[in-house]
């Protein structure tokens, strides 16, 4: 399911190369890439100052038995361009949305605020959010922008632990959660199809 979520962005970023000027980017965060989360993002345009776009994130590998890092998200955006679409500063809102299995570490800043004890159990659950973000895009050529952006909002987590190294305790009641998140932060590479810039 997930691979096919990644080659059905590649083929609709890959279709829409015949758009007109600047219509339609794709992109990919160097961030997420060196915490070993290959994603993919393609944004549309819908007016002068304004874009939707769509980013998928996977991370598939487990470390060690008692160190994880598997989880998907997407995030849904509108984004508005003060100056205009893929120039300079933009505001945006979006939603997000997931699965995780993770365990064996601590969240670096966040301590153990998200899950608790994180760094001897294990967690698996879901997540929900919305949130805003801020972002530049700089001008590299006609084809090509870098971006810098970061993102906040809220998110709603369901979630259960289990005790590593423990396989006579099950896993504990869900638990649900709200709380303010990260919900973006990012440096991509930007590919404009077709721009004329």
């Amino acid at each position: 399911m997930k691979k096919k979520l990644f080659l059905w962005l590649l083929w609709l970023g890959c279709g829409c190369c015949g758009a007109s000027a600047q219509q339609v980017a794709m992109k990919t965060n160097l961030l997420y890439w060196a915490a070993m989360t290959p994603n993919l993002g393609v944004e549309m345009a819908v007016g002068k100052h304004s874009t939707v776009g769509l980013t998928a994130n996977y991370n598939p590998w487990t470390i060690s038995p008692d160190n994880k890092i598997q989880h998907w998200f997407l995030r849904p955006e509108y984004r508005y361009w003060v100056a205009e679409k893929y120039t300079r500063l933009y505001f945006g809102a979006h939603l997000i949305g997931g699965e995780f299995e993770v365990g064996g570490f601590r969240f670096p800043f966040f301590g153990d605020q998200i899950l608790p004890g994180l760094h001897q159990k294990y967690y698996t659950g879901s997540f929900v959010g919305a949130g805003f973000s801020i972002g530049y895009q700089f001008y590299v050529s006609p084809h090509w922008n870098i971006e810098l952006s970061a993102g906040a909002g809220v998110g709603r987590l369901r979630y259960h632990a289990e005790l590593f190294r423990d396989p006579q305790q099950g896993p504990c009641p869900d638990r649900v959660r709200w709380l303010p998140i990260p919900t973006e932060l990012g440096v991509s590479f930007v590919y404009l199809f077709n721009s004329k810039k």
